[in-house]
């Protein structure tokens, strides 16, 4: 096994490390059934950890994309399994009637893109989020509606283009990582994108070739 040569791969390593034990507490907690609050509260530190570690990564460029053949309805499914789970009182939707049979992308990275999109969603909701994906200019496409306040001007204003855009929501890294992993997948001279808008609530979409 080969050893940290630097501070950076021993912050990598340990970083890597406590979010793995943050997803073993969370999964114990969860087969409980009595600690929903504390489930989210294990889940959320783990996904602010994951982020944290991709983004060491795309800043040493160490982030590829490993693209494999997906069913992007099974995908949608058991993302909102997940989070019905741990946002009972939200309804979440999934329509997925004109998405592609099957979709090349990264598995890991694009489910934590739209899993940071959703907890999002979720958390500002006021009762329903839907999930959607489907075929545009040969660009498949998914999407993360709520009906909640919509996101705030100043994250419209800035796209997720830079890791310090944080805000009280929380939601400024994830944006960011969402854009990188979406620009890493390529084919054919197009590049995914994340785009961000307003229509009675916020949407959240990323669009890969």
């Amino acid at each position: 096994m080969k050893q940290p040569d630097s501070m950076s791969d021993v912050y990598a390593a340990v970083v890597h490390d406590v979010k793995n034990q943050l997803a073993e507490l969370s999964w114990r907690l969860g087969e409980r059934k009595d600690a929903q609050q504390e489930t989210l509260i294990a889940i959320n530190a783990a996904r602010r950890l994951s982020e944290m570690l991709l983004l060491h990564r795309q800043q040493h460029a160490l982030l590829c994309v490993n693209a494999d053949q997906i069913n992007a309805a099974d995908f949608l499914a058991i993302l909102a399994a997940e989070y019905r789970q741990l946002f009972p009182a939200i309804t979440i939707d999934i329509d997925s009637s004109k998405a592609p049979a099957f979709a090349f992308f990264d598995d890991t990275l694009v489910r934590m893109a739209l899993a940071n999109a959703l907890h999002n969603a979720c958390r500002f909701a006021h009762s329903r989020v839907q999930l959607s994906a489907n075929e545009q200019d040969n660009m498949l496409v998914f999407e993360v509606c709520d009906d909640g306040p919509g996101y705030p001007l100043e994250i419209l204003a800035s796209g997720g283009l830079s890791p310090a855009t944080m805000s009280g929501t929380g939601s400024g890294l994830g944006l960011y990582l969402s854009r990188k992993i979406a620009e890493l997948h390529q084919l054919e001279g197009r590049c995914g994108r994340v785009a961000l808008g307003n229509n009675q609530g916020a949407v959240f979409r990323m669009l890969l070739p």
